[in-house]
């Protein structure tokens, strides 16, 4: 885990913005002895923080309005907003209804810097709220002022990465993960999130073999031209795939660009 105060200090020494909010917000390594004998295997291994424990319930947040008896659309400000689709297909002469989660990613983030993506209208029956950051701080340690502030300087962080042309993973718990390589941007879904919605293996297997979600272990495998992504609400650096199009020198000198404007330090060789 890298040291959040850090990192935030060398991005407000190189931008405009201030993060007091996550440089106040400690860093908690909680580790067991099996956790920490994986570490010096090099397997991954969680560390929990303030900032991570607030998206949590945030993410809680959002599968718990999706997984409604009539599911709302539910948007994060500054991220996006998710809505639940049907689609339906022909079996053994019957008629399937599949349900499956959809995003459409703000135009805030969008604007960055040209992301592809296509953005799914909501159809009008369908109620649209926002999370809440009164509902949210009812489910942490921390005020409503703190909760909001994390959640808009984590935002803003996430910006600047972006505008450094680097590559990111958001991810929000049991719910998926946001994924952005260069121009590309894919959401993808927890299984388990997709088996609450369909109730059934095979139900969710049909909706992942028409393509018509992605399951977040996908994710992890998307490949970057830097062979390493920006992982939020974490602020790690992950190790993917990656995709060759650019030579050795170019890739070198774009990923230590990206690491020196965050405070990160790092060898391209893995």
């Amino acid at each position: 885990m890298a040291n959040l105060e850090v990192l935030v200090t060398n991005v407000e020494l190189c931008s405009t913005m201030t993060f007091p909010t996550l440089k106040k917000l400690s860093v908690n390594d909680m580790l067991t002895g099996h956790e920490l004998a994986d570490l010096e295997l090099k397997v991954s291994f969680p560390c929990f923080t303030d900032v991570i424990t607030i998206w949590s319930s945030v993410s809680k947040h959002v599968r718990q309005q999706l997984l409604k008896e009539k599911p709302w659309a539910v948007s994060i400000t500054g991220l996006g907003t998710f809505h639940i689709k049907k689609w339906h297909c022909f079996e053994n002469g019957k008629v399937l209804t599949l349900q499956g989660p959809v995003f459409s990613l703000s135009r805030t983030v969008a604007q960055i810097r040209d992301l592809q993506h296509t953005s799914i209208p909501i159809p009008g029956e369908i109620k649209e709220v926002s999370v809440s950051y009164k509902r949210i701080y009812l489910d942490v340690p921390y005020s409503e002022k703190v909760v909001q502030h994390c959640m808009q300087e984590t935002l803003n962080f996430f910006y600047f990465i972006l505008k450094k042309k680097e590559d990111t993973d958001f991810i929000l718990k049991d719910v998926g993960t946001l994924a952005i390589r260069g121009t590309e941007v894919t959401m993808a879904f927890c299984e388990d999130f997709l088996l609450s919605l369909n109730k059934s293996t095979d139900m969710v297997e049909k909706l992942l073999t028409n393509k018509w979600v992605i399951a977040d272990k996908e994710a992890s495998l998307f490949p970057s031209h830097f062979g390493r992504v920006h992982q939020f609400p974490q602020f790690e650096i992950r190790v993917v795939p990656r995709r060759i199009s650019l030579t050795d020198t170019e890739t070198f000198k774009e990923v230590e660009n990206g690491m020196s404007s965050t405070g990160i330090k790092g060898n391209v060789n893995d």
